[in-house]
């Protein structure tokens, strides 16, 4: 049976994620530290042959991966089920506003995500089902070669839940840090994980332990 390479990306930083403000749709670009840490993943990956790059249309995935697809002469196809999850009035909000105006909410958050849909937004039940159907054609699509996919936090850790066997209400024990590269071997329907959340390649920025945010 062929194989399949399967690359899961997450977007450079933002001033948002650094700043601990939710993002979801809200279309924010890249800081200077997120195209560095994209254009380093893309001097680490520059020698793999790519089949495929798919990213969310949001700036801040799209630029990493139109910068990761570069050196390989790709144009990225954009999918909007790539997108970020809706956070609907959480976006824009600074976490620890969030949590001061809704305590119960933002704890359920942490503690049951699956169980979890924002005011004004998207459930994470919705989100799963978005995200994973768009995953499940991407693998559907390519058979062989290496498939690179670029997204966002909570998509990728879907993705990653997905793929292991779990469920959406197992994303709290799953990271998935800025430019961080997660393989998959993929043969039919069998998803093995080769790593997960790697970062070793930004390990010369001397950027420090990312927070899972």
């Amino acid at each position: 049976m062929a194989t399949m390479e399967l690359l899961l990306i997450r977007h450079g930083e933002t001033d948002w994620n650094a700043a601990s403000y939710f993002r979801g749709h809200e279309d924010v670009k890249l800081n200077a530290t997120g195209i560095v840490q994209a254009d380093t993943t893309a001097e680490f990956l520059k020698d793999t042959v790519f089949e495929a790059i798919y990213s969310s249309p949001l700036k801040r995935s799209l630029v990493t991966a139109v910068r990761i697809a570069k050196p390989h002469e790709l144009i990225v196809r954009e999918r909007i089920d790539l997108l970020d999850i809706n956070y609907g009035t959480w976006q824009g909000k600074k976490q620890s506003d969030v949590q001061a105006a809704n305590p119960k909410l933002y704890q359920k958050w942490l503690d049951k995500p699956g169980r979890t849909k924002f005011p004004g937004g998207e459930s994470t039940k919705k989100a799963w089902k978005r995200v994973n159907s768009g995953l499940r054609e991407i693998l559907f699509t390519h058979g062989t070669g290496t498939v690179v996919i670029v997204s966002h936090r909570v998509p990728l850790k879907l993705m990653t839940a997905y793929l292991l066997g779990k469920t959406r209400h197992d994303i709290g024990g799953i990271r998935h840090d800025p430019c961080a590269i997660s393989r998959f071997e993929v043969k039919g329907r069998e998803y093995t994980p080769v790593v997960l959340n790697d970062s070793r390649h930004l390990s010369k920025l001397g950027l420090g332990e990312a927070k899972d945010f």
